[in-house]
């Protein structure tokens, strides 16, 4: 079973009431919303954590200077930086995209590692982004 945008006050519904826990979670999580509290949970629980939106809305997380200097460093694209971020610590990211190099992009991640301080640099962009999508509010 799969859920999505559910917190872990949701998840605790679900468990208390089934005894049984979801094996996926897509919850919206790119650097800018790096969910630590959802995704602790996930992992005490074995849940898949998968992100939605993982490169952001817009282009304005594919423009930070910690991102394009991430990026810069390995020779690749700011979006596949991202996508290295969200691989690296075990996040199924899904990407949107309707040109076919971007996808081939999307895919080619796995040729390069983040360094821990280019991770924690990444990091340090939580919540500095847009608004993220407030889940006690829409799609229960």
């Amino acid at each position: 079973m799969g859920v999505s945008n559910f917190t872990p006050a949701h998840l605790e519904v679900i468990i208390e009431a089934t005894g049984v826990g979801p094996d996926v979670d897509q919850i919206q999580l790119s650097p800018y919303w790096t969910q630590q509290e959802a995704r602790a949970y996930h992992l005490g629980h074995a849940i898949v954590t998968e992100s939605y939106s993982p490169i952001g809305r817009g282009l304005e997380l594919l423009g930070e200077p910690a991102v394009v200097a991430v990026a810069e460093a390995h020779g690749v694209t700011p979006a596949q930086a991202v996508l290295r971020w969200h691989t690296q610590q075990g996040l199924v990211a899904i990407p949107k995209s309707a040109s076919p190099q971007r996808l081939v992009e999307n895919l080619d991640v796995f040729s390069f590692d983040l360094t821990p301080e280019e991770l924690a640099a990444l990091d340090a962009l939580n919540g500095t982004g847009p608004e993220a999508a407030d889940p006690d509010k829409f799609g229960h």
